[in-house]
C-alpha cells in the first residue's frame, strides 16, 4: 500500500477521477475554493467594512473561530473514515463538567498554579476523550451507523454534564486557566495559538503517519482496507477517541473565556458549525479523504461570513439563510468533482 498525503486510493477501490485536464479553472475551484472564497470576502471586507484591517478584528475573529477549528480537527480525522459525530457539543459539556470539579477544589493539592491548569485540561480532555472512545466502540464494535451511535451521546451526553454539576452553572476565578481563554501573546490570543497548534499536530498526523493512511484507507474502501491488513476496527475506535477529546479541549477554552462552567449551554449547538467547516473545506461526507487545511479555510470563512454580516446589520434569519446557502454550494461542488 503505497503512502500517499491526504488522498490514498485503497487497493481493490473504484477508481477517483483525476485532475480534469480539460477544465484547469474547475480544478482550481474544487481544490482551493474554500480559500478563494475567504480572500475574496477579505476583499470585499477591505473595501466595505470600516476598520476592517485592524488588530482587534483579527483578535475577535480567532476568538471566536478557535473552539470550532479544535474540535472540527477531530470531526475531519471521523469524516475522513465516512463517519460522523454529532454529540460534539456534549462532549465539550461533559469536559466542562468534569474539569468543574476540581475548579471548585483546592487544587493546591496538585501542585496549584499551572500544574493545577494542566491536571483541569487534562481531567476534562479523558473525560470527553472517554465518553468519546464510547461513540466508537458504537460505531466499530457494535456496527451502528454512526449517525444514530453519536445521536445517543448527543441526547444523553448533555444530561450526564447537567448532573455532575447538579444543574448548577458556577464561575471560577483560576487566573492562569482565564489567560490561556483570555490571554494574549504578542497580540494574538492564546487560544488562537492553541488552535493552530492542534492543527499542526493533525496535519502531521494524517499526512505523515501510518495511522493517518489508515484512516485515508477505512474511509475510502472499509472493505479492501480490512483485507489490505488495515486494522479498521482500531482505526475507528481511535479516530472518535481523539474527536473526543479535543472537543474537551475546545470546550475547556470557552470555560476558560466565559470564566464559567454551564453544562446546559456548554456547546450546544456547535455541532453544525464544526460539521459545516469540514463539508465546506473538502472532507468529503462519505469518507476517503482529509483536507486538514480545508477545514480551517471553512471554519475561516464561516466565521468571516458571520461577522461580515453582523457588521453590516443584517437580519440574523437572512444571515441564516446566507450561510445555509455557502453549505449547500459546498458540498454541490464536492459531488460535481466526484461525477
Amino acid at each position: 500500500m503505497s503512502p500517499v498525503a491526504t488522498e490514498m486510493q485503497p487497493a481493490g477501490a473504484p477508481p477517483t477521477a483525476g485532475p480534469d485536464r480539460r477544465h484547469p479553472t474547475r480544478t482550481i475551484g474544487h481544490q482551493h475554493g474554500v480559500w478563494i472564497a475567504l480572500a475574496l470576502l477579505v476583499l470585499a471586507n477591505v473595501v466595505l467594512t470600516d476598520d476592517f484591517l485592524t488588530l482587534s478584528t483579527l483578535q475577535v475573529n480567532l476568538t471566536q473561530m478557535a473552539t470550532i477549528v479544535i474540535a472540527a480537527m477531530g470531526m475531519t480525522m471521523i469524516m475522513a473514515t465516512g463517519g460522523i459525530d454529532l454529540s460534539v457539543g456534549s462532549l465539550m459539556a461533559i469536559a466542562g463538567a468534569a474539569s468543574g470539579y476540581l475548579l471548585l477544589s483546592d487544587t493546591t493539592v496538585f501542585g496549584g498554579g499551572w500544574s493545577g491548569v494542566l491536571l483541569i485540561v487534562a481531567v476534562g480532555m479523558l473525560a470527553a476523550a472517554l465518553f468519546g472512545s464510547f461513540n466508537g466502540f458504537l460505531v466499530a464494535h457494535l456496527r451502528i451507523q454512526a449517525i444514530v451511535a453519536t445521536l445517543v451521546l448527543l441526547i444523553a451526553g448533555r444530561g450526564i454534564a447537567r448532573l455532575m454539576t447538579n444543574g448548577r452553572l458556577f464561575t471560577f476565578d483560576n487566573p492562569e486557566l482565564l489567560l490561556l481563554g483570555r490571554g494574549q501573546i504578542a497580540g494574538l490570543p492564546i487560544q488562537a495559538l492553541i488552535m493552530v497548534a492542534v492543527v499542526v499536530v493533525t496535519l502531521v498526523l494524517v499526512r505523515l503517519t501510518t495511522f493517518g493512511r489508515y484512516v485515508i484507507a477505512t474511509g475510502g474502501n472499509e472493505r479492501s482496507a480490512h483485507l489490505a491488513g488495515v486494522p479498521v476496527r482500531r482505526v475507528k475506535y481511535l479516530v472518535y477517541t481523539i474527536g473526543g477529546a479535543l472537543a474537551g479541549l475546545a470546550g475547556l477554552l470557552s470555560v476558560a473565556v466565559n470564566g464559567t462552567v454551564d453544562a446546559a449551554n456548554l456547546g450546544l449547538g456547535i455541532e453544525f458549525p464544526v460539521i459545516a467547516a469540514v463539508a465546506i473545506g473538502g472532507t468529503r461526507l462519505t469518507g476517503g479523504n482529509a483536507r486538514v487545511l480545508g477545514t480551517l479555510g471553512g471554519a475561516a470563512l464561516m466565521q468571516l461570513l458571520a461577522y461580515t454580516l453582523i457588521r453590516h446589520d443584517i437580519p440574523k434569519e437572512v444571515a441564516n439563510l446566507v450561510q445555509a446557502a455557502v453549505i449547500v454550494a459546498a458540498v454541490a461542488m464536492q459531488r460535481r468533482k466526484r461525477v
